[in-house]
């Protein structure tokens, strides 16, 4: 699944070095803010069975993997911004929620992030920006737990005004501890807007 969002992502980067037609946008400003919605599009998403409650485990012995069941599907919301340390790397930061269906209810995990970012370069076409991010994540929320784990992936920003863009992204979101959420990692595609 990795190298798929891999691929993925250079061929969303790819058109950024093909020749375009001269565009009157301005250089992106230092700061981004950005939200975006969508779902959860593969993932490993542990369901505890109800048939199991009560099972006490002997020590040093997991719960049995029959207790579990793996089921997919989800939504994604975020909202986060960056900061440009450079011509194409900016630092930034996002808070996002993460559930197993469309309702905002107490099976869901809070995710926030820090993340490092680069922007692909094309001087010839502006409003044409693939990026691709990554970095630490920490899980909150959900059976009040929390946790650390990471995150990668990337997308585009196609910028309709100097100010404005729509938001194309795929994320995923890794190390999960089962245990204490019913996520163990998922890949979310989202769409947004970008403003700076």
């Amino acid at each position: 699944m990795k190298n798929q969002i891999l691929a993925l992502a250079l061929l969303l980067a790819a058109p950024a070095f093909g020749l375009g037609q001269e565009q009157d946008t301005v250089h992106p400003g230092p700061v981004q803010v950005y939200a975006a919605i969508g779902p959860i599009i593969s993932n490993s998403r542990a369901v505890f069975s109800p048939a199991c409650y009560g099972i006490v485990p002997q020590v040093n012995q997991p719960i049995p993997p029959s207790c579990y069941s793996n089921e997919h599907g989800g939504s994604n919301i975020a909202f986060g911004g960056d900061a440009r340390l450079g011509q194409v790397l900016s630092a930034g930061i996002e808070l996002a929620y993460a559930g197993p269906d469309w309702n905002i209810g107490k099976n869901g995990m809070g995710v926030g992030s820090a993340n490092a970012t680069f922007h692909f370069q094309n001087k010839k076409d502006r409003s044409f920006e693939p990026f691709l991010t990554g970095g630490y994540s920490h899980y909150f929320g959900d059976r009040t737990n929390t946790q650390s784990g990471f995150n990668f992936g990337g997308g585009v920003n196609l910028w309709a005004s100097k100010h404005a863009a729509l938001r194309l992204e795929i994320r995923e979101q890794g190390h999960i501890n089962y245990f204490h959420s019913e996520f163990t990692n998922f890949v979310a595609f989202r769409v947004g807007v970008t403003f700076r």
